[in-house]
Parts: C-alpha cells; structure tokens; sequence
C-alpha cells in the first residue's frame, strides 16, 4: 500500500500540471457581443492564435451575424448607411489594426443604392503589436450601422488581452481565417487599367480594365482612402464588356462642392463570379464620349412622343369634349376661339410640368420614378374617376357644373367661353394620356429623369407642347373650325356619345381602383356611381327620359351581344388561356440563361393601355403564343400596378423608366435584346431566334 500511493499521487500531481499548463495557453476571443436594445446583430472578435513575429502580426477574425433582412456596410456604403469602425485607441501595445474587406454586394431601398453585406459574415484583421512587446490588450469601441427599412447604430465594448507567453493556434479559427482571406480581393497589377478619366463636364469617371480570360458577368465598386472625398458618393456603374475589356462608367455626387478628382487616387473592386480583384488607380482629366443622342433629337422625340399620345385611346373622351368644343366654335370670333385652345394647349403644357416637377421632388427624396407612376396611388386614380364621372354628367346636361370652389376653378362645357375650364380640359386630357406609352415617349422620359433638373423641365415641356399641337394649331389658326359641320338640332345625338366615352374611362377608372381596395367597397362604390348617375339623369330629363335610357342601352347591348356570339367566329380570334408567367427576379433570368434557357421579361400594369393591347394583339396571338410556350422558353413577368421597388429598380437598370417593357435573354443574347414599346409579332419572333442561338 505504501509503494501504491506514491505512484497515485505522481499521477494526481503529473494530471494538475498537465491541466494547468491548458488553462495558462490561450486563444483570445470575446464571445459573441449583443445588443440589448438590438437583437438582431451579434459580433465576435477572436484571434487566431498565431503570431508573425518578424512582423509582429496577430490575424484575428471579426465575425459579424445578421438576422435575415439586415445588412451592414462596406468601406464606401453608397447613398445611404455608415460602414463599421473600431476605435482602438485605448488599447495597450498596439501599432496598428488593418481591416479587410470582403466583395460586398449593392443593395437598393425605395430608390437608395447600398454597398454592404447580409447574413453572415466575417473581416479578416491584421493586428499588429509594438516591437518587443509580449502583452497587448485589445480595447475599444466597435461601431456597426445596420438597416432594414431602418436603421440602428449599436456600439460593442471590445476588451481582449493577449499574452505572446501563452499564446497557442486554434486549428479551427486558422482555417477559417483563411476562408476569410480568400473572399478578400486580391490586390492586381495596374497595368491592367487601360483608362481612367475623370470628365468634370460630365461629373463621371471612366475606366477600362481588361482581363486574359475575359468578363463574364462584372460588378464595380468604387473607393477612396482621401478624407476630401469622405462624402462623395460613386453610383452603381454602367458597365460595358467586350471581350477581355470592361469599360464603367460611373457618376460621383457630393452633398455640397464635389472637389476636382483630377489626379485623385481611387481603389477599383472588381468582381466576376469566383474572381475578385482590387486596382489602384490615379484619375487624369479628359474627355468622356457621351453615345446618348444630342439634347436637340431627344427634344424632337419628346414632340413626337407628346403629338402621337393624341391618338391614344386614354385620351378619346378628352379629344370627344375637344372636338365638340371645336364644331361649337365655328360660329364665334375667332378671338374667342384663339383664347379657349390657347388656354388648353397651356393647361396640357402646364401639367406636364406639374408631373416634371413631381418626379424631380420623387428623385430629390429618394422615392421611385417613372411614367405613370401616379396611377399607382389610389388616391389619383379616385380622383380621375370623381372628374371624369362629373365631366360626363356635364354632358348629359345634368348641370353648367364648378368644380368646388376650394379647387377655384370651373370646368368648360359646350359653348361655354370659360377659359378656366378650357384649361382644365387641357389638365385632364395629360393625365388621361400618363397611362399610355407612345412610341418615341419612353425614350425621351428615361433621357429626363436620368438628366439634371433643368433638362427634365426641358424635355417634359417639349412634350407637353407635342401634345398640344393640334390644339395650337386650331388657335394659330381658328378659321380653321368653320371648315367642320355648323352645330345644330344634331349636336343632341353627339353629345351622348361623348358623355358615353367619358362614363366608359370612368367605369375603366374605377376597375383600377379594385387592386387597392376590397371587394365589397368596390361593390359598393360601382353600385352606388351607377345609381347616382341614374338618380341624377332621371331628375334632369325627367322619368320617361330615364326609362328610355335604360331601355335603350338594354336593348344595345342585347343587339350588339348577340351579334358579336352569332359572328365572332368570323372575324375574332378566341384569346387562350395565358401562359403561367413567374415572378420577374434578377437572379431567375440569370439562372434560367445559365442553363441555356431564352427568357422573355415582360413588365406591365393593369392601368397601361398600351400594355393590355401588346398582350391581347402579340402576346395572345401566334405565333408568338406558341412560341412563349415551347419548353426551352422561361416567361417572367412583372408587375407595376402597384408600387414595386424590385421592378423599379430592374427598370432603372435597363434606363427605363415605365411600361410597357419587354426584353428577351438567352445564350445568344445574355445582356438581353431590348423590344419596342408598341410590339409587332416579327420583332418578338426576331428576338427569341437571335437569343436562344449561340
């Protein structure tokens, strides 16, 4: 027995040694650090236990959680959003701590694009000590912005001693340092940057970088370590490829005086798939070529755009109220005739100015921008529908009507010499006419809303005087109206069929209603107009008048119904069922091409004319309906009757700036090819053999 206890208590003693020697190693790391008042962003910093002692280096790890839907951001965060800082200054032999940063992503946010990260994430450090110092501690404040629709700025007390005596690798932080390291871009050769230009007419930087094996599918990022450009901001470029060169353009803003980049230095991120890639470069002035037409060709788009919304059908019940107008014009002074179509022609030029201006307050706050978007608000569209229905009652003589004399002013009804009421009519006719998408019109709204302010007021004019040309014309020249028929007993017969026109965009008004509310309101709001305005004719023509109204328009749509089933084998085509249509995402139309897959995009809003006729005369017909089908074809759709930031911003990407839009994609065609506003079954068919061929 006395032999054994000396043997088990060496062993007592070799194991208490053995467990001491553990507990003095270390491998510093705080933990994971929350937020009380901010749960949804956890950090850690560790260190992985290894030390270059010829530089005196400690790489350490700062992991970063975020719940989904938050995100953080990059050194140069874009338009909006903080980037992280840890400020070390209380910390104990220490040199200095280099940050890296992975290839973040850009993100946008009701118009604001970010440059950041989402998820998990982690900055590989470079933690370097005082020479000859064997104990550091690592203290201080790390700062982290993080956003959803809102954002949150957290502190994190960071407080790590490292001790070199006791110091030992941690297998596990090591390897994930590396992985951490090799999401880093790696730092290239600057002769690959043929070009850099800053243009200070242009307010834009141009660069050029070629690659051995090429470009795929590139993302830039822009940054600057120069304090005078702290506060300038870089715009998610525009970016060219062909072949092995890329060339980016992009614009910089700055919240006050933007200093001359002539000379700066700046630090290019380029990202392409797996590689990942960081260039220096010195900027030099010199000339960017501008490949947008001359202002002069995009104000003569906008006249033609402005005329041809004339024969829309959005703006037919507006023209019926005109062109009666005209007909009763043709026995008064041509002074007076003068006066009423300039007064209208200022009402249209007036209220395209009205939508210039509310876009530009749009893009001032950071809101989302494009033709039409108005009817994406139900409020306007209700509105629509109160005007229209009261100018159609007008018609029916229901009454001389004002408008509520909080709007001061009145509405111009046949004969009426009110020049307040003819420019009203000119109001209406615009924002009757925002709906529909005329040929030329789209490519002069995406040159505006992508100019300065003053070239937006420019083109919005311009085609707010394209529009009121015909009406110019009448009072350039107002002997003109006598050449049409003198009003008479027969004016009593056109009237209801204007006042017909006008009840039409109001029913079609009040079906864009029902994607806002529910459908009992609906319900109730369609029964109680269609009530009023019966309520309101019988009280003016009288019963008989009433019931010959309703009779007669019984009996119409009994005689046309029957006439269009009886006939319309032979002059309509039954419309199919339509094809299932996924959700439009960025990421689909990549994957779909990737697999060799032709996409057709088709973005679209219940309250685009010029949208339902591209789907009932194309997109519904052969043999563009059969060739959407075939198996090798994936349909996306997207959907802007109401306000979507993904579609928006998908829109924004291809510099447009409202619908119709289309684009087909494929092997053959995988920066897509971009279709007309106004369709044709030859160029849909064009674009989906040119895309899918390789």
């Amino acid at each position: 027995m006395n032999k054994i206890l000396p043997l088990w208590l060496v062993s007592l003693i070799a194991a208490l040694l053995i467990y001491s020697a553990q507990s003095l190693a270390e491998t510093p790391s705080t933990g994971w650090l929350s937020h009380e008042d901010h749960p949804p962003v956890s950090v850690k910093l560790e260190l992985t236990g290894h030390y270059e002692a010829e530089r005196n280096l400690l790489p350490a790890l700062l992991h970063v959680e975020l719940d989904e839907g938050w995100k953080t951001y990059w050194r140069s965060p874009g338009e909006g959003g903080i980037p992280p800082t840890f400020d070390w200054a209380k910390s104990a032999n220490i040199n200095d701590i280099e940050w890296h940063w992975p290839v973040p992503s850009r993100y946008s946010i009701q118009g604001i694009d970010t440059v950041g990260y989402q998820g998990s994430l982690t900055f590989p450090l470079m933690v370097q000590l005082s020479p000859d110092a064997r104990q550091a501690n690592i203290s201080g404040t790390l700062t982290m912005s993080s956003c959803t629709t809102v954002c949150v700025l957290t502190d994190y007390p960071i407080d790590v001693h490292v001790d070199l005596d006791t110091l030992t690798v941690d297998s596990d932080r090591a390897f994930a340092f590396n992985q951490a390291t090799g999401k880093v871009p790696r730092e290239y050769d600057s002769n690959n940057v043929k070009q850099a230009i800053w243009s200070d007419a242009n307010q834009r930087v141009q660069l050029t970088i070629e690659r051995d094996s090429g470009w795929q599918n590139p993302q830039l990022f822009i940054h600057s370590n120069d304090e005078t450009l702290a506060d300038a901001e870089f715009s998610s470029p525009d970016i060219q490829v062909e072949s092995n060169s890329l060339t980016a353009n992009v614009d910089v803003s700055h919240w006050l005086d933007l200093p001359d980049l002539n000379g700066a230095e700046l630090i290019a991120t380029v990202s392409d798939e797996k590689f990942a890639a960081e260039y220096k470069i010195q900027l030099t002035a010199g000339t960017i070529a501008n490949n947008a037409p001359p202002l002069w060709a995009i104000l003569l788009m906008a006249l033609a755009g402005g005329l041809i919304l004339n024969i829309m059908p959005c703006v037919l019940p507006v023209l019926g109220l005109k062109v009666q107008s005209l007909m009763l014009s043709g026995v008064q002074e041509p002074k007076v005739v003068r006066k009423q179509f300039f007064a209208s022609s200022l009402g249209i030029i007036s209220s395209f100015l009205v939508i210039a201006l509310g876009l530009m307050a749009l893009r001032w706050s950071g809101g989302s921008v494009g033709w039409g978007i108005q009817f994406q608000n139900p409020y306007f569209i209700a509105a629509l529908v109160a005007i229209t229905w009261l100018f159609a009652l007008n018609l029916m003589g229901a009454f001389e009507f004002k408008l509520p004399s909080s709007l001061s002013t009145s509405a111009a009804t046949a004969g009426d010499d009110s020049y307040k009421g003819h420019f009203l009519q000119g109001m209406l006719a615009t924002f009757l006419a925002t709906p529909c998408t005329a040929p030329f019109l789209g490519t002069a709204v995406a040159f505006a809303l992508a100019a300065e302010s003053s070239v937006i007021l420019l083109i919005f004019a311009a085609l707010g005087v394209g529009m009121a040309l015909p009406w110019l014309l009448i009072a350039v020249f107002p002997r003109t109206a006598k050449l049409l028929p003198k009003p008479g007993r027969w004016m009593q017969w056109v009237k209801p069929i204007f006042a017909t026109m006008m009840l039409a965009t109001t029913v079609w008004l009040t079906t864009l209603l029902k994607n806002f509310i529910s459908n009992e309101v609906f319900l109730a709001l369609t029964v109680g107009l269609s009530v009023l305005t019966l309520v309101i004719i019988g009280k003016v023509h009288g019963r008989k008048a009433l019931i010959l109204s309703i009779g007669g328009f019984l009996v119409l749509a009994a005689i046309v119904g029957t006439t269009l089933i009886l006939t319309a084998d032979r002059w309509v085509n039954k419309l199919p069922q339509d094809h299932h249509w996924q959700p439009l995402t960025q990421q689909r139309i990549d994957e779909a091409v990737a697999s060799g897959q032709t996409v057709f995009v088709d973005v679209t809003a219940d309250w685009c004319v010029t949208c339902q006729a591209n789907k009932v005369g194309v997109l519904l017909q052969d043999p563009v309906f059969t060739a959407l089908g075939q198996e090798h074809v994936t349909r996306l759709r997207g959907d802007w009757t109401k306000a979507n930031e993904r579609i928006t911003q998908y829109l924004k990407a291809n510099n447009t700036f409202g619908v119709p839009f289309n684009k087909v994609y494929g092997p053959g065609a995988p920066d897509g090819i971009t279709l007309p506003v106004v369709l044709s079954k030859d160029k849909v068919m064009d674009a989906l053999e040119d895309a899918r061929e390789q």
